[in-house]
């Protein structure tokens, strides 16, 4: 997660009184996860990520406060509606929506494609425990696709043509971004690259990682005094992992009179990192910017330990806020920063017990089992609201109406907001900076450091980039403002 702001605009007022929930039982439904039958690959089994949790009566719950963007439920057929005709696209009807998703609940990442795969399930058992969609029950498949592109496309294009799914999660719109435009079928997702929040079908919880890196730019130079910086990147050649992305990186470090004295590339399947540590230590930079993923950061750490060394003023990044840099690395993590937005929504019962009835092995304090949680929640938000044209086009006009929404979880100050309209889908407003500090009972964890964030620090002489002109009211000037 990152830390973004955008500035409120225009549309439905999303706020809603904090959601009582009734978790009293719970039974398996539709829900599926695609792939070989047994464990994931960190043990917890396929069956544990296909819950779908009812009411007492064996039925969907009451409605009760469920919809954070509350309106009329869809009129049609269903036993005590009106007699008006509900117009539906494929994949809804007048007892289920049908959701679908593709992530890697194998190979190398498979702890976040599950802590993706479990935190959507458990907030589409937080719907169908509010009473679903109008009466109607949703129920999700999920598929497996190692972390392959061309398997997770795929599987997006099967769940579309063949499941026939009212809407999808967790692909990425570099991957998946063209079809889902083409087939007019909405996404949800935390998102990561521009284009997640730039497609107009994308709706996501977080924000850019290149918004992300103006963020931290601006918080080691004016906060920690950065003087030089080695920027640690993934190289396959295009998007966020190439070298054109280091580069511009290192020109916001740049615009803050920051000298970067290394950007040094690693293949995703890179296992060493002697010679980036070395040379790093070798430039004796103040801090590294990590613009890798977890398992990188950590054989990083690894090999630092082994050199003895350690920037100065620290290190951080993206991609690296999840419980199992410390669960790794130890004492050695501590100091590291990262990113994060959820602030007291971590300490909702409502959301660590859904997520327990998933799988209690899956991490809470986890910012991606949190964003694919609050996914699920903003989409059943959205369908809520669909009234008689239950239609994919429909939830997304509904989507970019939104304005402050939140989900609900808690009444604190201390959580974000988020906005979509059809000029800017970084819809995120709020995030903080957090890090790896020792605890009073000796344990690790990541600790909120700075408040809610109000707007990302553009870095001075640095232009608003041309994808998110639509969203200008979400920069304000790093060099004079103070965004936390």
């Amino acid at each position: 997660m990152l830390v973004l702001g955008v500035a409120a605009v225009t549309g439905i007022d999303s706020v809603p009184a904090k959601r009582t929930t009734n978790l009293a039982t719970s039974g398996n439904q539709q829900q599926q996860v695609g792939g070989p039958e047994g464990a994931t690959s960190s043990g917890i089994p396929l069956s544990q990520l296909q819950p779908g949790s009812q009411g007492a009566t064996g039925g969907p719950a009451s409605a009760g406060t469920a919809g954070a963007a509350s309106g009329p439920a869809a009129a049609g057929s269903r036993p005590g509606a009106a007699a008006s005709k509900v117009v539906y696209d494929p994949g809804a009807s007048d007892t289920e929506v049908r959701l679908g998703g593709s992530t890697f609940t194998s190979g190398p990442a498979a702890t976040y494609g599950e802590q993706i795969a479990v935190g959507f399930a458990a907030g589409v058992n937080y719907i169908n425990d509010h009473g679903g969609i109008g009466g109607r029950r949703v129920t999700v498949k999920i598929y497996d696709d190692g972390a392959d592109p061309a398997k997770q496309l795929a599987n997006v294009k099967r769940l579309v043509e063949v499941d026939k799914v009212f809407a999808v999660a967790m692909a990425y719109a570099p991957i998946a971004g063209d079809y889902v435009a083409k087939m007019g079928v909405p996404m949800f997702l935390e998102g990561q690259f521009n284009e997640d929040f730039t497609n107009p079908w994308y709706f996501s919880i977080g924000g850019p990682q290149m918004t992300s890196g103006m963020a931290l730019a601006w918080y080691g130079a004016k906060k920690l005094g950065v003087k030089t910086v080695s920027i640690f990147y993934l190289d396959a050649g295009t998007n966020n992992y190439s070298r054109a992305f280091a580069d511009k990186m290192a020109s916001y470090w740049r615009a803050y009179g920051v000298t970067v004295k290394s950007e040094i590339p690693f293949a995703p399947d890179q296992t060493s990192c002697s010679q980036g540590v070395s040379a790093a230590r070798a430039d004796n930079v103040d801090f590294i910017d990590f613009e890798l993923d977890a398992g990188h950061v950590i054989q990083c750490a690894v090999e630092s330990q082994i050199q003895g060394y350690k920037p100065p003023k620290s290190w951080g990044g993206y991609l690296i806020g999840v419980p199992v840099i410390h669960e790794a690395l130890g004492d050695y993590s501590q100091g590291m920063y990262a990113f994060d937005a959820f602030g007291d929504q971590y300490q909702s019962q409502e959301y660590i017990n859904a997520v327990r009835k998933v799988s209690s092995k899956t991490d809470t304090y986890s910012s991606v089992t949190m964003g694919f949680f609050l996914s699920a929640l903003v989409a059943g938000d959205g369908m809520r609201l669909l009234g008689d044209n239950f239609t994919r086009a429909h939830l997304r006009d509904v989507m970019n109406t939104f304005k402050d929404w939140r989900p609900g979880l808690t009444n604190s100050d201390n959580q974000p907001k988020w906005t979509w309209t059809k000029e800017c889908h970084v819809a995120l407003q709020g995030g903080y900076l957090i890090q790896i500090r020792k605890q009073p009972n000796g344990s690790l964890r990541w600790d909120q450091i700075t408040p809610q964030g109000r707007g990302v620090p553009l870095p001075p002489g640095i232009p608003i980039p041309p994808d998110l002109t639509g969203c200008s009211k979400m920069f304000v000037p790093g060099d004079t403002a103070q965004p936390f």
